[in-house]
């Protein structure tokens, strides 16, 4: 379960980068939340199997002084896995808490880091073998991203952020009669990135580029240790207050996977 793990701290850690624009006005509140979905599809030789993701957040940040910004996360995801080599799917149900600090370093240049901890119910029915198990995750994230304007209307940023992510898996019984042992495993990766965003009025459109490269699979068995991701999408000033924001993204240059993810997210300041 790595590779969903991944995702969920990518969203988790980076609502506070969401929130940025948002606090860059004197108010001291930003309240944010949104939906993201994701389709993936795994054609691994031996195993093909489609994995829907469902995972929607609730963020509360607050100014503390002039640089410095503290914040909280809750979420909730829904990952539905069906097999196309066997007979079944798995369902899985997480909710997970984080929190996060931001402080600006000079100027155009923050400092972040983040730590959650999330735990997941896995119910799965392949064929005539069915069982349910727990799950936990704990996560931490450190980074640096910095602002660099290139004109009036056009800024770009470059981060680079390191995620340690730790999972165990609780010992459980099949519908066979057969006791599967407890595991855990870990998992560490570091992401650049850059993006580029316009200032057009009211719409705020960008285009974000990342990698990602781990110390092992981020998925067993695909072979998978680093790949590519990409993005673009808007945000719309509602008022002085108040934006909401669309992106889409893929992946690319990963072994035997295609993904898709769209969402929608809206912050309100107080």
């Amino acid at each position: 379960m790595i590779k969903i793990n991944a995702f969920k701290l990518t969203v988790i850690a980076g609502a506070a980068f969401v929130s940025l624009q948002a606090a860059a006005e004197e108010k001291l509140w930003t309240l944010s939340t949104g939906l993201n979905y994701r389709d993936t599809s795994f054609n691994q030789p031996n195993n093909k199997f489609d994995n829907e993701s469902w995972i929607t957040n609730l963020g509360l940040m607050r100014k503390l002084d002039s640089r410095t910004y503290l914040g909280g996360n809750i979420a909730y995801s829904n990952d539905t896995l069906k097999f196309k080599s066997f007979s079944g799917e798995t369902e899985i149900d997480t909710p997970s808490v984080s929190a996060y600090i931001m402080r600006e370093l000079a100027w155009g240049l923050y400092a972040d880091g983040s730590i959650g901890y999330g735990k997941s119910q896995i119910d799965t029915n392949i064929a005539n073998l069915n069982y349910n198990a727990d799950s936990r995750f704990r996560t931490a994230t450190v980074g640096l991203t910095q602002y660099i304007p290139i004109s009036q209307n056009l800024m770009s940023n470059i981060s680079a952020h390191y995620s340690h992510i730790s999972s165990d898996r609780d010992r459980f019984i099949t519908s066979l009669g057969n006791a599967v042992p407890s595991d855990g495993n870990t998992l560490s990766y570091l992401s650049l990135a850059g993006q580029l965003t316009w200032q057009l009025n009211k719409w705020s459109p960008y285009m974000r580029l990342n990698w990602n490269k781990a110390n092992r699979e981020f998925m067993t068995g695909t072979g998978d240790k680093d790949f590519f991701g990409y993005g673009f999408g808007a945000r719309y000033a509602i008022s002085t207050t108040t934006n909401i924001g669309l992106n889409l993204g893929s992946v690319f240059d990963k072994r035997n996977t295609n993904e898709t993810n769209a969402g929608i997210s809206l912050n309100y300041q107080f």
